[in-house]
Parts: structure tokens; sequence; C-alpha cells
């Protein structure tokens, strides 16, 4: 489509960067340093953002940073799954047969993440969409933390969701899981000079150094995401798809004013 018009060698804002790929923004090098610290010393972290701000980018690219050395990443973004198929699903992740029921395969998982732990690999257990969690899953992965209380921690658990994870785990009920929690990041959105920098990071990856967005345009595109790289991603994309068919080689002001109203 419009990757030949512009000369893109490859398409821009792939989800599939490697990490050393991405771009950087302030908070993502703070996010990536904090779940970097997190799995080191095997704590609870709390990640928040607003959707699309780039926590699971950020997750991703710290699993398989430190993947490639002695740390395992177990990860899930089904947070309503039930703590039986939670506990399985990570069972199976370490190649374990999974018992039956929540108690025994809970038992199991501590188990075998202590052997881990003994054998020099660190686990870290993510849970994306950690927002979505119900009360009772909360309570369930403290259980699962809670022997660490009287003897060194040997795997991390992170957290990932939406602002509102922050207000649950503050509520009487969660005070048990949140007083062991050792890392909290809250990710917020680029400020105006990291989103230029962004883009025209994603563009020269994509093999395009000259311009292609008017600064005007930019500053539209700045103004409607609020600097979230989700909402960046598709407006660009789709001003750039109007572009060409309208055989334009520069986005301009009209043309996101045309990709907004649709």
């Amino acid at each position: 489509m419009f990757e030949q018009h512009f000369g893109f060698t490859q398409p821009p804002f792939r989800k599939d960067l490697p990490p050393h790929s991405l771009y950087r923004s302030q908070g993502h090098v703070e996010l990536t340093t904090r779940l970097r610290l997190a799995a080191e010393r095997c704590h609870i972290a709390i990640v928040t953002g607003d959707a699309g701000a780039g926590k699971s980018t950020a997750l991703r690219a710290i699993a398989q940073t430190l993947g490639l050395g002695g740390f395992r990443f177990l990860y899930t973004a089904n947070p309503t799954l039930s703590a039986r198929d939670l506990y399985r699903q990570w069972l199976r992740d370490l190649r374990v047969p999974p018992p039956f029921t929540a108690a025994e395969a809970r038992r199991v998982l501590r188990e075998a993440l202590v052997g881990s732990r003994e054998a020099g690999k660190v686990t870290a257990l993510i849970v994306d969409e950690a927002h979505l969690l119900a009360p009772a899953m909360l309570e369930e992965l403290r259980m699962l933390t809670s022997f660490e209380m009287d003897a060194a921690p040997v795997f991390a658990l992170i957290l990932a969701g939406h602002p509102e994870l922050a207000h649950v785990l503050s509520s009487p009920r969660c005070q048990a899981l949140a007083q062991r929690v050792g890392v909290r990041y809250h990710l917020g959105s680029m400020t105006w000079d990291e989103t230029k920098a962004y883009v025209l990071h994603h563009f020269q990856f994509a093999g395009v150094t000259h311009p292609l967005v008017t600064d005007g345009a930019m500053r539209q595109v700045f103004q409607h995401s609020h600097g979230t790289p989700r909402t960046i991603n598709r407006l660009i994309l789709r001003t750039l798809e109007l572009a060409y068919c309208h055989q334009q080689q520069l986005v301009d002001e009209e043309t996101v004013e045309l990709a907004l109203a649709e």
C-alpha cells in the first residue's frame, strides 16, 4: 500500500521490533530499569499506565533482554483465568505436569519456583491487564508469595494494568499484598519533544529519513493522542494511508483532520 509510495523498506510502527530498536522515552527507560530491579531482587512490582502507554512493550523488552541470561519470564494477559488455570498454565510453561486442583497446583508451582532458583534461574511471573483481576485472585497471588516472609524471595511477581490497579491495591482487603510490593511505577504519556522523536524514530527504522509530516500536522497528532504511543501509531498510519490515496508526499493538517473525522 503506502510503504512504496513514501519509500519505506518495511512497515512503520511494527509491534515486533527487537528491544534494542525500541524508542526509549524517559518513562520507558525508568520503567525498564525498575522492572530489571524487580526481577533481580525477586520483588513484587506494580506497573500502571493508561491504555496504550507502552506497558506491554516495556514488559516484552525486559523479558527478551533478561531472558537471555539467568532469568525466565512467564507471561499471561488473561487475568480472567481461575487460580487453578493460571497456576496450571505457569506450570506448563515451566514444563512441569500440572495437578488438577488449585491448592495442589499452587504447591507444585511453589516447589518448581524454588527448584528453579536453586538451579540458578530466577523466574518472573507477569500478569498483564491486572486491573481486571478479581479480589479472590489477588488473594491467591498473595498466598503464592506468602512463603517468602521467613525466607529469601525466590521469584518476582509483576502486575501491570490501568491506573485503577493502584486503587484496588489500596483497599483494606488488599493490604496484605500491597505491603509486600517492592517496586511501583506509573508510566505516563510522552512529552511533545518525545512524541516527535518517537515518530521520527519509527520512520527511520522503517527506512525513511526525509520529512513525512508537517510540524502543524505533528502538533495535531500530539494534541489528539496526548503522547500515548498506541494512539500515535494508529493516527499516523491512517494519515499515511490518506496521503497515499490523495497522492501526497507530506501529511499536512488537513490530512490529520480527515483522519480524525473518520
